[in-house]
């Protein structure tokens, strides 16, 4: 029997998707016994395994011991994923939960509106939540310097569509406001139809080449300051909800690993990044990508928007490929739809 032909027979479809229920609800490798009493139809033992053994043939199955029960295999799950889940509505205490994130927006930042989203959707899947955020790169109106105190100014950043931005940085002891002052006034010369990593890169430019009206405390402060600024719009990956995967280690191929992976955020920022032009929602399964190669966990990432319809960032849930996709996928669809009112 042939991949095709077993997802053309009914019969067989019915076991392994029965199967696969089974071991998302158990964690137990499924035997026939356990089968035969939970399909709708009288088949008998002996007839389940020897589907099972076919489908252990196709490498849809496998077992970990001889007499043990079956569970899925990557390309199982992959088929699972793209032909039997059923995805579920939502219940009423998870859209409840959910709608916390744009109850609570009015007034705070960005970052801290997906802080609270990658913790409530951690909570409601009981996975890890991953959220990147967007990258800031509209054009820039206006920039101002502000000294606050002795080693401590803020820089606020208003873009063409009239957001602003603040952010604190540090500045020598010594720094006065007019040093401040001229540096915010060398600047906003230089702004038109320009975005915040360009301005950086012109005035980098020009200051290398010349100095002429900026001395040099202003000039540390517009270097460096933007490329403070610039650094903190880059996108980041938020992760919340790695305590939950210690539950599931025996699920997973190398949980040090993954655990480490998810404190750099590299490899997931770049699956992240690449989600954020995709067409919809992804799901990738154990080591069907080399930037994710431990075996045993699944990633469902989908794209957001912004409150202007533009895609900025990616949201995703990863966890063991045993994961409840039923119920995840229209978390993480009605979590990013949410943060496209709010971001």
């Amino acid at each position: 029997m042939s991949q095709l032909s077993f997802a053309d027979n009914k019969r067989y479809v019915e076991i392994f998707k029965k199967l696969v229920e089974i071991y998302i609800e158990t964690g137990e490798a499924v035997g026939s016994r356990s089968l035969s009493k939970a399909l709708s139809n009288s088949l008998s033992p002996a007839t389940i395994r020897n589907v099972m053994s076919d489908l252990e043939d196709l490498g849809i199955l496998c077992s970990k011991h001889t007499s043990s029960g079956r569970q899925p295999t990557e390309m199982g799950w992959r088929f699972f994923v793209n032909s039997l889940v059923e995805v579920g509505n939502l219940s009423e205490t998870e859209v409840s939960a959910l709608a916390e994130i744009t109850k609570s927006a009015g007034g705070k930042n960005v970052e801290t509106i997906l802080e609270s989203a990658s913790e409530i959707l951690s909570g409601l899947s009981n996975c890890v939540s991953l959220i990147m955020t967007p990258t800031i790169n509209s054009i820039i109106k206006h920039i101002d310097f502000v000294l606050l105190s002795p080693g401590r100014a803020v820089v606020i950043i208003v873009d063409e569509g009239g957001t602003v931005e603040n952010r604190l940085i540090e500045v020598p002891v010594d720094v006065s406001s007019s040093v401040l002052d001229q540096a915010t006034k060398y600047i906003n010369t230089k702004l038109t139809g320009l975005t915040l990593d360009e301005i950086r890169n012109k005035i980098q430019d020009e200051l290398d080449c010349q100095e002429e009206g900026v001395d040099k405390c202003a000039k540390d402060l517009l270097e460096n300051g933007l490329g403070f600024v610039i650094n903190e719009h880059e996108n980041k990956v938020i992760v919340h909800g790695q305590s939950t995967l210690f539950a599931k280690a025996e699920e997973i191929a190398d949980l040090r690993d993954l655990l480490k992976k998810l404190d750099e955020k590299k490899t997931l920022k770049v699956i992240l990044d690449k989600s954020v032009t995709a067409q919809g929602m992804q799901i990738f399964i154990g080591a069907e990508t080399k930037m994710f190669e431990m075996a045993g966990c699944s990633i469902v990432v989908s794209p957001y928007q912004n409150t202007k319809k533009k895609l900025v960032g990616a949201i995703g849930v990863l966890g063991p490929s045993r994961m409840s996709y039923s119920r995840v996928i229209p978390l993480v669809d009605y979590t990013a739809k949410l943060l496209g009112n709010v971001v």
